[in-house]
């Protein structure tokens, strides 16, 4: 296991005459009137004269937030006639892409980097693995039952307090411990898709947080599955309802007609947290060939399928909006194309 370097061991890899990024190297390092800087170096090619002065800010962690912490930091402490620069243990794609965008120079301690003097110099690396991973309460919060709390604040993009987002959550079908909501909250605020002041908590990047969990979705989680005939008359929705212990809703695939103008073939899917349980309360006969069954149902225990359902007035539970696009951006041609038009829908309504 690699061992984190502190911000003294960072600085001190800014050595004269190191290599920062092929082909350019340290030309000198300032020791003395650096201000509240934490390096002012020059950078050159070897054996040439010409260099280029930059002030370095270095920070341990390498989350969203530290880096854009640094930036400007960076750009602050940046004298006339220097370029701002920020050295970090990890540099992704998405944190090189907004250093450029800002203008602002930055390598890491695993040979990515860019290097910009306006006008003059443009270096980019980019593709080598993090050697130096985070380590944060919460691994992914846009993934499990963690991201049920992206999912609240998608349709209440703000909140009181930690306790007023977890009653929300907990009202809309998962249950969460207030130390589940603040580490996923945490975890959100690093990356800087909402933000905390006074207590309150509001989001700040929907359409990043859209992008977040589609990147972490893997699909419903399926322990089993059992296809039926059913009678027309059936109601099939209240023999579920019959069972208190027993969740139920229709799959974000079979719900994309509530949202949009797209008709999935094959039997309507309804998630069931027991099969066992589902076929106890349901009439209904099996059919060995699913094409040809009225329902399919789907015993899983996955938290989004039962979250923030709709409720409609014959007391079907479909699937959200939400849920929905996720099922749909995950699936063939058809189904993305469809998961556009929800999408759209999503961002419309929320209002931070």
């Amino acid at each position: 296991m690699i061992r984190k370097l502190s911000e003294y061991e960072m600085v001190t890899r800014l050595a004269e005459g190191e290599l920062l990024l092929s082909p350019l190297r340290i030309a000198r390092r300032r020791t003395d009137d650096l201000g509240r800087a934490d390096a002012r170096i020059e950078i050159g090619w070897p054996d040439q004269g010409e260099s280029f002065p930059f002030v370095v800010e270095v920070k341990p962690q390498s989350t969203p937030q530290a880096v854009m912490g640094a930036v400007a930091q960076a750009k602050a402490n940046a004298r006339p006639g220097e370029y701002p620069m920020v050295l970090v243990p990890f540099l992704s794609p998405e944190r090189l892409a907004e250093l450029e965008r800002e203008a602002v120079s930055g390598i890491d301690l695993c040979g990515n980097g860019l290097i910009v003097v306006p006008g003059r110099l443009y270096i980019l690396r980019s593709g080598q693995p993090n050697i130096y991973p985070e380590s944060r309460p919460l691994n992914n919060p846009y993934r499990g039952r963690s991201a049920m709390v992206a999912r609240r604040l998608l349709s209440q993009p703000r909140q009181g307090s930690l306790g007023d987002l977890r009653a929300a959550i907990q009202e809309s079908g998962a249950d969460l411990s207030l130390s589940q909501v603040s580490k996923a909250v945490t975890a959100m605020q690093e990356d800087l898709i909402l933000s905390k002041a006074g207590g309150a908590i509001t989001l700040q990047e929907p359409l990043r947080l859209l992008d977040s969990l589609a990147r972490a979705w893997s699909g419903n989680s399926v322990k089993d599955r059992r296809a039926l005939r059913i009678s027309p008359d059936l109601d099939w929705a209240s023999a579920f309802s019959s069972a208190p212990e027993l969740k139920w809703a229709i799959t974000g695939e079979s719900s994309a007609r509530r949202y949009t103008s797209f008709s999935q073939g094959g039997p309507r899917q309804i998630a069931v947290s027991s099969l066992t349980l589902a076929l106890r309360v349901l009439d209904g006969a099996p059919e060995e060939i699913p094409s040809f069954a009225d329902i399919e149902l789907i015993e899983s225990g996955e938290a989004g399928l039962y979250f923030a359902n709709e409720v409609d007035k014959t007391g079907q539970r479909w699937a959200s909006r939400l849920q929905t696009w996720l099922e749909l951006q995950a699936g063939d041609a058809r189904q993305q194309e469809a998961a556009k038009d929800i999408r759209v829908q999503i961002l419309k309504e929320v209002k931070p």
